[in-house]
């Protein structure tokens, strides 16, 4: 004949076999208390980590440094030199019908440029033998154009010519364009009797890049 113990009495000696059986354990109130957490256990989630404001505002500023195009000289379509040589002045004027704000380093770029001598009188006469053009984008230095010969710049004439910029390096963000003038001046009224002046200016233009704002 079996005895069925009350279900209070079965409980209490179920929580006191295994007690008995895991090391720690002091008391069957420890065991059956559920206002402990187990031991080992960990949380089930944590907060995300997210940037501070300090260094949020440092990504913002890289950001837009690296994204944003600095202004450049033909910006607004025309830009004038103004050259010291000695005794008299080369006024260069540079212009182009292109959209400056657009230029990359694929696009052909057309320049015009417009010299005159100013400070001088016209009694010496002034020539110009040579006319250069080279680009430095940074990585490659190339010579663009040449023009050799005996060119009338005494006051009033101008020397003009177009001057087409091949493409730069893929990548490049900046095209520096040097100028050579080589100037023949006149010593004396009617000597024949010439000096060399060479002039030299530069026009730094600024590229579009992957990801940069005009």
């Amino acid at each position: 004949m079996s005895t069925r113990l009350p279900r209070s009495v079965a409980a209490a000696l179920t929580a006191a076999m295994l007690c008995g059986s895991l090391s720690g354990c002091s008391s069957l109130k420890e065991l059956t208390s559920s206002s402990k957490p187990l031991v080992g256990a960990k949380p089930s989630s944590s907060p995300s980590a997210s940037p501070s404001p300090t260094a949020a505002a440092t990504i913002q500023a890289v950001a837009t440094k690296v994204a944003t195009r600095p202004s450049g000289p033909l910006d607004t379509g025309s830009v004038v030199h103004k050259l010291k040589q000695g005794t008299f002045t080369v006024q260069i004027t540079y212009w182009t019908t292109d959209n400056a704000k657009l230029y990359t380093a694929e696009t052909v770029k057309n320049l015009n440029v417009a010299v005159h001598i100013e400070d001088t009188d016209s009694t010496h006469r002034v020539n110009v033998s040579t006319f250069q053009v080279t680009q430095d984008d940074g990585t490659k230095r190339a010579i663009v154009t040449t023009d050799s010969g005996k060119f009338e710049v005494t006051p009033p004439y101008p020397y003009n010519t177009v001057v087409t910029v091949p493409a730069a390096t893929a990548g490049a963000s900046a095209l520096t364009l040097t100028f050579r003038l080589d100037l023949l001046v006149e010593t004396a009224p009617k000597s024949n009797s010439y000096y060399r002046s060479t002039a030299l200016d530069t026009l730094t233009l600024p590229l579009l890049t992957d990801g940069a704002n005009e």
